[in-house]
């Protein structure tokens, strides 16, 4: 790769008039870089901070390309901004610290590295990808932002040190879904991740600071909270026309916690906004875990829940879709098919059987001849909807595989294509069957409510095998 310029002595920028502009494929600096206050200097391409270089940046640096840093930075008073067409990556051995940040590029940055901001990140355009605990987006006790919006946010981790009130910019790399925590005490850092998935589900327990307990909670998404050694406060939950169906009264709304082995209410503080946006706030916490939005009454019902499913052919071919709800003030269920499992179109309805768990089916009139993918979209009585989980269906001489499993990793359940009827076992990394599966011939969706995050193994009694991750 071409090395130009490549800094092997002292390089100091200084002056308010002064701007250094490095136009090269990669800027290195192996001895000492120094931006003086209110110097800039511009990258056009990637810099590299090598683990023998001293870099102090108390201006502004603006780089265009990936930034790799492998020392640590001893002086930031500066800013540095990511700014360029292509995705970057920041990556190397030792975090980057700056005073302030601004993401300025549509295609956004990955954070292969922790990025410390002791100032004002600036979120003008672009997702900021964070998608290891490791590397997160980290504010220090006096780090804040500003502009994040669904153009721009940090789709993954971010972590804020410190006391006090503070709305962390996360959401999906789709929409900016903010969580707000108001920290009384925080050791060492609280760290935050939006999910656009269902937390998993678990009984509905008393212990929490409300003793009225949940009827539902929000299947679609949750934020895991915790602190990295300890912290107590309270925890605001929004909700907006994303992934927040079924709300009928905001005074049944509260926030829901899955502590343990159960979905515990933990309060609802602070109240406000319509059944369409508003946020709600819990009592004081002092144990972490997933967040989600809550219901204490069952007119609200937040998402319909999805409790199957599956699909299979019959003896002509024709594609048989079957699926068991938990359902409230539903009107109807389209059948929808796609080729790409992008591009939908509906080939059937049906209307709802009423308040309750309902199983339905609906068989496809024409031979299934290629591969097609299947969903359920289901519509509530005042026009809102939400979808079941995608399953795949190929026809009977397309299957070489005995059994296919899909998407992995998964988050909230994965779809099992078997070519035929077949009893299957789910087992953990250390061998220990955690439960038995009845596969039919076709498509069978397992949901993942009650499994961690790690590896899995699906065996046959035919002896297939296939490893899962679940993220």
């Amino acid at each position: 790769m071409k090395k130009l310029p490549t800094l092997t002595a002292l390089l100091v920028l200084s002056g308010s008039a002064i701007y250094q502009d490095v136009r090269a494929q990669v800027l290195y600096n192996d001895a000492a870089l120094f931006i003086n206050n209110g110097a800039s200097l511009y990258v056009g391409g990637g810099f590299t901070n090598t683990a023998t270089a001293n870099f102090s940046n108390n201006g502004t640096a603006t780089i265009t390309g990936n930034v790799t840093n492998d020392q640590v930075i001893s002086s930031y008073t500066g800013k540095i901004i990511f700014n360029a067409g292509t995705t970057q990556t920041l990556s190397g051995a030792a975090a980057i610290f700056t005073k302030d940040f601004e993401i300025n590029n549509a295609a956004g940055a990955t954070l292969n590295a922790k990025l410390v901001v002791d100032g004002v990140a600036t979120f003008t355009n672009g997702i900021l990808i964070s998608s290891a605990a490791l590397t997160p987006l980290w504010f220090t006790a006096n780090g804040s932002y500003s502009g994040a919006s669904d153009a721009s946010h940090v789709n993954g981790y971010v972590v804020k040190e410190g006391t006090g009130s503070f709305t962390y910019p996360v959401g999906d790399g789709t929409r900016y879904q903010q969580v707000r925590v108001s920290a009384t005490a925080n050791a060492t850092g609280i760290q935050v991740k939006y999910n656009p998935a269902d937390a998993g589900a678990a009984p509905f327990g008393t212990t929490g600071a409300s003793a009225t307990p949940l009827l539902y909670y929000n299947t679609k998404e949750y934020w895991d909270i915790h602190p990295l050694s300890a912290a107590t406060g309270t925890v605001t939950i929004y909700w907006d026309d994303y992934n927040n169906v079924g709300i009928a009264n905001t005074a049944h709304l509260s926030v829901a916690h899955k502590s343990g082995a159960f979905w515990l209410n933990e309060g609802a503080a602070g109240l406000s906004g319509t059944i369409t946006a508003g946020s709600v706030t819990s009592a004081s916490l002092s144990t972490w875990s997933p967040f989600a939005l809550g219901s204490v009454n069952s007119l609200s019902t937040l998402p319909v829940r999805w409790l199957g499913i599956s699909g299979s052919l019959t003896a002509y071919k024709q594609a048989l879709i079957s699926w068991q709800v938990s359902e409230l003030n539903v009107t109807s269920y389209q059948v929808e098919k796609s080729k790409d499992a992008r591009q939908f179109v509906t080939i059937g309805r049906l209307s709802s059987k009423g308040d309750g768990n309902n199983s339905y089916s609906f068989t496809e009139a024409d031979p299934l001849t290629v591969n097609a993918y299947y969903r359920i979209k289901q519509t509530d009585v005042d026009g809102r909807y939400a979808y079941s989980p995608v399953i795949r269906l190929q026809p009977t001489d397309a299957i070489t595989d005995v059994m296919v499993v899909y998407p992995l990793p998964f988050t909230t359940g994965f779809t099992v294509t078997s070519n035929k009827a077949q009893k299957a076992s789910l087992i953990n990394a250390r061998g220990q069957v955690l439960r038995k599966i009845q596969l039919g011939a076709g498509a069978s969706y397992i949901h993942a409510a009650g499994l961690g995050s790690g590896v899995y193994y699906l065996t046959t009694e035919n002896g297939s095998i296939r490893k899962l991750v679940k993220q």
